[in-house]
């Protein structure tokens, strides 16, 4: 077991860790005020999806009585959740700490948040007004006897329940406040000054349940597990996906938090009805940050400069390309680095092989879309003009499964031809490829190929706020692999031992293998040895076991981890020569990247794969070599530029706690 070599961690406390260096950034005076607000949001944003994945996987092995030990950390499903259980109330105290000393700052910048309490009597009456005619009618009000359920709820949108003043029998009340409601009130004043929705909801709920009246009320958060996994590849998968979701509402609670301390009877209510215990209720301030995103629209114009970031404005890199991106791609390899560049160029390429006629088929793998995505519109057009047009759509990309399958319906009722991805391995690739074929005059035909391959979603909106990397190139041994990956992914045979995708390394095929020679390639240098990634999550026990090896010989190894990460640094005799850089910042450090060695001995890949066991065995992942040396000297100063970050940067310890660099 690795947990008895002292050189690791589990993976829960390590993404708890994380997730309150996001929350640090809301205490950190160096940044905007609003921006503070926002971390916070993101902190519970997290907090909340830690709970419906991980915790409700963890409550599932109790359930089960499954005793197996954690390598990391040598403790059983029960003691992990013991023990996230006592670091959750802290997280949140420290939430409510930081909530409460934004809030005041904003206030003293011109941005108030009023509570009930603090409204005159004429802003009383303005929030009255718009409390009966724009919120009571929409809202859905149900009471609840003491035996009877709690209705589904859905996730990121504020619920209200109440103890209702019954003579005989405790009643509850239950208020869905519906997502197409505002969750702000603006009043009016020289300042910006506003109150929340759940708040006028509350201070006018005796209202609702005539004749019960409320004697208290609480705004409440219920995590759920949130596996949804319909069967893929199958023709009914779409309706088994939609089953699943279904079944999801309702499925076993992993945690309730409430704004305040519930009472007895609400509390024995919530325990009995979700079937929670004591230390599953968690009581925080503020609950459900989504008002957040709609309260910077609200802002005033002349208030934004002092409180938020400075604009980004990307890098449109068409600007710099005479005649069209495919002839450019033909003559060169081309590297886009999100949010410093903007998508434009990927997209500029998607748009004119939708017009050319010299493109016979677009080729697409798509994990997560934006809401009004172009790639989508310029796939269509590519459809509906003749061209073939293949998606493979994941419906198993978690929380994006009813958006996945409203696309996967307009995609292909346009004529693309629509792929669920594969029964065994989610398609987590990030791979575009545009085919152009010509015809001789023997009849015989020939394929070349564009290949874009990315470390992150074909999302407009994320490629804003996300770190990732895109390369396209005209090289035709990648062209050729990824064709014969795309066709597998499409039947459904990307398992089967004979298939080979070099010059890519592919999970679950080839990936780990590729990885772990390199490894121990740079392990044999001994001091000469150079290791230096970049991922989101390092847990997979047999590449944590290779790269302490690797610093056992002296081997340097360099790693910018930006969340879980479960190898220590800093271990006698384990990993003296291994030091851990996390950053989190404006934007999310989202891009993968693997180098191994120096010089002419170099060789890079950037990935759509973290190194967790998900990633190399049960997922259909890319990794593409970085042939291009202008390439890989910019991605090598990108990787330096995080790495050397003294601002938001943070050094691992040993013992798995962050600190600032040493200047």
């Amino acid at each position: 077991m690795l947990y008895e070599e002292g050189f690791t961690q589990n993976r829960e406390i390590s993404w708890l860790r994380y997730n309150e260096r996001v929350l640090e950034e809301a205490l950190d005076d160096s940044v905007p005020l609003f921006e503070r607000l926002r971390f916070i949001a993101i902190f519970v944003s997290n907090l909340e999806e830690f709970f419906k994945v991980r915790v409700g996987s963890l409550l599932g092995e109790d359930d089960e009585g499954d005793d197996l030990i954690d390598e990391k950390s040598g403790m059983t499903a029960a003691e992990q959740l013991r023990r996230i259980l006592d670091l959750v109330p802290g997280l949140l105290m420290k939430k409510d700490m930081a909530y409460g000393l934004v809030e005041s700052k904003l206030a003293d910048a011109g941005v108030t948040r009023l509570e009930p309490w603090q409204l005159s009597d004429e802003d009383r009456g303005r929030c009255f007004d718009f409390f009966r005619d724009d919120i009571k009618d929409n809202l859905k009000v149900k009471v609840l006897d003491a035996d009877e359920p709690m209705p589904a709820i859905d996730e990121e949108r504020p619920y209200i329940m109440a103890a209702l003043d019954a003579e005989l029998e405790d009643k509850f009340g239950f208020i869905d406040i519906p997502r197409s409601l505002p969750q702000i009130k603006v009043l009016p004043g020289e300042d910006f000054r506003y109150v929340l929705t759940e708040d006028i909801i509350k201070m006018f709920a005796d209202t609702l349940f005539v004749p019960f009246v409320p004697l208290e009320l609480h705004v409440i958060d219920i995590a759920r597990n949130a596996e949804a996994s319909g069967g893929t590849g199958s023709a009914n998968t779409a309706g088994e996906m939609r089953d699943a979701l279904r079944r999801r509402k309702y499925g076993p609670a992993d945690k309730l938090i409430t704004d305040g301390r519930p009472g007895k009877a609400l509390r024995a209510y919530f325990a009995n009805t979700l079937n929670l215990d004591d230390r599953q209720m968690f009581t925080t301030t503020r609950i459900v940050f989504s008002y957040v995103e709609e309260l910077e629209k609200l802002l005033p114009a002349e208030l934004k400069p002092t409180i938020t970031y400075k604009p980004n404005i990307p890098v449109d890199q068409t600007k710099n390309i005479r005649g069209n991106i495919i002839d450019m791609v033909k003559k060169r390899d081309l590297l886009s680095s999100y949010p410093q560049d903007s998508m434009d160029l990927f997209l500029g390429l998607l748009r004119e092989a939708s017009f050319s006629p010299d493109v016979s088929e677009i080729r697409i793998t798509i994990y997560r879309l934006a809401s009004n995505p172009k790639i989508a519109d310029y796939l269509i057009y590519a459809a509906r003009t003749g061209k073939k047009v293949r998606v493979v759509l994941e419906l198993r990309a978690r929380f994006d499964e009813e958006k996945n399958l409203a696309w996967a319906e307009k995609l292909s009722a346009a004529g693309c031809r629509v792929y669920y991805g594969t029964d065994n391995y989610k398609v987590h690739s990030k791979m575009c490829q545009i085919v152009f074929e010509k015809t001789g005059k023997d009849g015989s035909s020939e394929k070349k190929y564009i290949t874009q391959i990315s470390t992150g979603n074909y999302n407009e909106k994320t490629a804003k706020q996300y770190t990732d990397l895109s390369i396209i190139t005209y090289d035709q041994e990648i062209g050729k692999a990824a064709s014969r990956l795309f066709k597998d992914i499409c039947k459904d045979r990307i398992a089967e031992k004979d298939r080979s995708y070099a010059p890519l390394a592919v999970s679950p095929l080839s990936m780990r293998s590729e990885l772990l020679k390199l490894i121990r390639r740079e392990t044999k240098k001994g001091k000469a040895g150079r290791i230096f990634f970049k991922i989101n999550s390092l847990t997979d026990e047999e590449m944590i076991e290779a790269l302490m090896e690797a610093s056992c010989a002296g081997c340097q190894v360099r790693m910018i981890v930006r969340g879980i990460c479960c190898l220590l640094p800093g271990i006698e005799g384990c990993t003296e020569n291994v030091c851990i850089v996390n950053k989190v910042g404006r934007f999310l450090e989202h891009s993968r990247v693997y180098i191994f060695g120096t010089g002419i001995d170099e060789v890079m890949y950037i990935s759509s794969a973290d190194l967790m066991k998900r990633n190399l065995d049960r997922r259909v992942e890319v990794a593409c070599p970085v042939k291009s040396g202008k390439l890989r000297d910019r991605i090598r100063a990108i990787m330096y530029d995080v790495y050397c970050d003294m601002e938001k940067g943070r050094v691992m310890l040993p013992d798995g706690s962050y600190a600032v660099k040493p200047s």
